[in-house]
């Protein structure tokens, strides 16, 4: 548009020179004024509109692979793997992509240019490999996990060396968070862009949000370090958290309330990044607290007290009596096999849900699992009248009828092995077993406790190990009580029946537990 402005005044000037256009000279010299001044004006706009819809950073990406099949698409592939790692951080950002198939003879005389203008050594010289302005990253692998990092280094190096900061802002969260999920749409709302009021003087700032899930070890060792040197008390090292310049904001209201005043301030230009270099800290930090201890051994106790555990350890116990070997010594192996078998299956679910990421906690999520809390609460409920009034075959929270044949089977089968050494074996792995399939019915305490624990520890260290441990020795603690006193001399039947007379209780107990955990679901999660 402006080359046709251009070119058509010349061929005004031209003709008034020429005395074509039979006018004053007066009437010539104000068009003339008047054309020149729309020139300026169209001149100074088309400047600023180029200026403002053409962001100031530009990447350029180029991409060789090697590709000889004709309905494949890998530069689709690629774009979609670009945008699925880069994310949102490509906005405000020109990206000039070129991609190359070295199948073809011109792709791969290109690729070699590129190999010697970038030194590539000799073992990186393969595809696919990818060029992010001056740095590359050569391979599947390299390019999966290092292209977000090379693309953001590209970026804060442009922004560096012009006119604008770049505001760093560190966000830790966990996915089973209400609050962090506000927090993340509230970090959804920033604009890219800010102007801050410096001592002296006025200066745009780029926002850059930096992420950090919790639930990823590194990510956890990476909090660490920024609890221990910006000094974050106690009360406060929880997330959402968010560091920002030489101070951090701790849960969702004070980031609500304070991050667009320090980001205004010109605070997230200062941000340190500790991930960068050796980090000497004090270390991993178990920290059990004395509130969280009590009530993972409740929880594993109220459930040792189980009538599915408990019957079936009876009638264990009543072959091994029969049999006349040493009660203490089977019926301890046969706690400990189930010991094992639920540490094993708690922290098997645990590291599902883990690697799944299971969203725990967002509002569908939620809204499930008080549903399913609210159900065994009033199943519990119903179980608790059957068994006051004898019931029992009422009772709907127990093993299945083909289920309960299965097991006293198995352990009827114990009965015909004559070697002490081998029924102390199979007693333990006896024990395993029959854990298994009564996970049906005690598991539902259990899966509840495993969902407190990934709020308690994200990730699977050594803290969650000793929830778990503790948990299942407190589970086990009734078993061997129980173990112990027919030792001792107690009647099979007598403590039987006591258990019976005692269900309304255990029922009652349930109810309360499950009624408390939704409480806490509604509240705290």
């Amino acid at each position: 548009m402006l080359l046709s402005i251009l070119e058509k005044t010349i061929m005004y000037y031209k003709k008034c020179y020429e005395g074509r256009v039979m006018l004053k000279f007066k009437l010539c010299s104000s068009k003339r004024l008047f054309i020149f001044l729309h020139i300026i004006i169209f001149v100074l706009f088309y400047g600023t509109t180029v200026k403002a819809a053409n962001p100031s950073i530009q990447i350029n990406v180029v991409y060789f692979y090697n590709n000889p099949c004709a309905s494949c698409n890998e530069e689709e592939k690629f774009i979609s793997l670009f945008n699925s790692l880069v994310g949102t951080d490509k906005e405000d950002v020109k990206i000039n992509f070129t991609m190359c198939n070295i199948f073809k003879t011109g792709g791969a005389q290109y690729l070699k240019e590129y190999f010697e203008r970038y030194n590539v050594p000799r073992e990186k010289q393969i595809t696919p490999i990818l060029f992010v302005n001056d740095q590359f990253l050569a391979g599947d692998a390299a390019i999966k996990s290092g292209l977000r990092d090379v693309f953001l280094q590209e970026k804060n190096k442009i922004i560096s060396n012009s006119d604008e900061a770049e505001t760093v802002i560190l966000y830790f969260y966990v996915p089973a968070c209400r609050e962090c999920e506000e927090v993340d749409e509230f970090l959804g709302t920033l604009e890219k862009r800010y102007l801050m009021e410096l001592e002296d003087s006025t200066k745009y700032t780029y926002v850059n949000i930096k992420k950090f899930n919790v639930g990823e070890p590194k990510n956890l060792e990476l909090i660490k370090k920024y609890f221990e040197v910006y000094k974050v008390p106690e009360d406060d090292q929880s997330v959402p958290i968010i560091f920002i310049g030489d101070t951090y904001l701790s849960g969702l209201k004070s980031i609500k309330k304070e991050l667009l005043k320090k980001i205004q301030m010109g605070q997230g230009i200062t941000t340190p990044d500790l991930s960068k270099g050796e980090y000497h800290g004090s270390g991993s930090v178990i920290n059990l607290n004395g509130y969280n201890i009590f009530g993972v051994l409740m929880a594993g106790l109220a459930n040792g007290f189980n009538p599915c555990s408990l019957s079936m350890l009876l009638f264990f116990l009543s072959l091994v009596v029969a049999k006349g070997t040493n009660i203490l010594k089977m019926g301890f192996a046969f706690c400990f096999g189930k010991f094992l078998s639920y540490l094993f299956l708690g922290t098997l679910l645990f590291n599902v849900f883990l690697k799944f990421q299971v969203p725990w906690f967002s509002t569908i999520v939620k809204a499930i699992v008080l549903v399913c809390v609210f159900v065994i609460v009033l199943m519990n409920i119903q179980d608790y009248f059957a068994a006051k009034h004898e019931r029992y075959d009422r009772i709907r929270l127990q093993l299945p009828a083909w289920l309960r044949k299965y097991n006293h089977k198995c352990i009827k089968n114990l009965s015909s092995i004559q070697s002490a050494r081998w029924l102390f074996v199979l007693s333990f792995i006896l024990g395993m077993a029959i854990s298994i399939g009564e996970f049906l019915c005690t598991g539902q305490i259990y899966l509840a406790t495993i969902i407190y624990f990934l709020k308690s520890s994200p990730i699977f260290n050594l803290q969650a190990l000793l929830y778990f441990i503790l948990y299942d020795l407190a589970f086990i603690i009734p078993l061997l009580l129980v173990t112990y006193v027919i030792y001792k001399g107690k009647e099979i039947f007598d403590i039987s029946d006591a258990i019976r007379r005692r269900m309304p209780f255990i029922k009652l107990m349930n109810a309360i537990l499950f009624l408390a955990f939704g409480i806490v679901v509604l509240i705290w999660f």
